[in-house]
């Protein structure tokens, strides 16, 4: 509900937050998976480029950030572009924010033979809004380290993650600043949502649940709690 030149620093905002997120994310790559995967981080600009040299995914061959600082241009395009092919990799994908350069990055890249798939919806929600009661038969609470392998093992069967990506999923799951929450079937965990807090921005994601434990209300409960920390943690949204 907010006009454009109010919502701009709060998308900028969420934007740095991701670059930050990710690049702790891929600082804790573990040597045997950096061996077979051969990773490359670097920041172009206002932007962030994630590669894995031995990968053709989109989710690990990825742009985020662009002109997100309003310092995209051309020539920036071009260098991510060039750093891309240095690595042999013909197959990367932009996360495109809706920024203000958002229209104008967009027809960059379609200049130079981009095409639009199908992305993410940002949602943003003050975190001073009361947060309704959620009806579930599941029973909520916040994950420790002890509960790693099951966080692990539910978002494996959930995104279909790899085996061989399982130790740098253990190394990332309980990075400073993130917080996992657990709904449970008696004392089984079957389904799990991820807090990230930095400063006074929240970050909701890792959403998954186990599909026979679906339409239980485990994804609004976990939405629920997660909200109540980060108001409890003072931060003002949650994206």
């Amino acid at each position: 509900g907010l006009p454009p030149p109010a919502l701009a620093p709060i998308l900028a905002a969420i934007e740095a937050m991701g670059i930050r997120s990710t690049e702790a994310h891929w600082s804790v790559i573990p040597p045997g998976v950096a061996r077979r995967v051969r990773p490359h981080m670097e920041r172009v600009g206002d932007a962030l480029i994630t590669l894995c040299a031995s990968s053709d995914a989109l989710r690990l061959n990825r742009v985020v950030g662009l002109g997100h600082r309003g310092q995209a241009s051309e020539t920036t395009i071009d260098e991510i572009i060039e750093r891309f092919r240095r690595h042999r990799l013909k197959r990367f994908s932009v996360m495109l924010s809706p920024g203000p350069q958002g229209a104008e990055i967009a027809g960059w890249l379609t200049a130079r033979g981009f095409a639009r798939h199908a992305g993410y919806e940002l949602l943003v929600r003050d975190a001073r809004r009361a947060v309704p009661p959620i009806a579930t038969d599941l029973g909520i609470r916040r994950a420790t380290r002890r509960d790693t392998a099951a966080i692990l093992a539910i978002h494996e069967q959930c995104f279909a993650s790899p085996p061989s990506r399982r130790p740098w999923a253990e190394a990332s799951v309980f990075l400073p600043g993130l917080e996992q929450f657990l709904a449970c079937a008696g004392r089984r965990p079957v389904a799990v949502g991820t807090l990230r807090i930095d400063g006074d921005l929240a970050w909701l994601g890792g959403g998954a649940t186990l599909t026979p434990f679906r339409r239980h209300g485990a994804h609004a409960a976990l939405i629920a709690v997660r909200l109540e920390r980060a108001a409890r943690a003072g931060c003002r949204r949650v994206w």
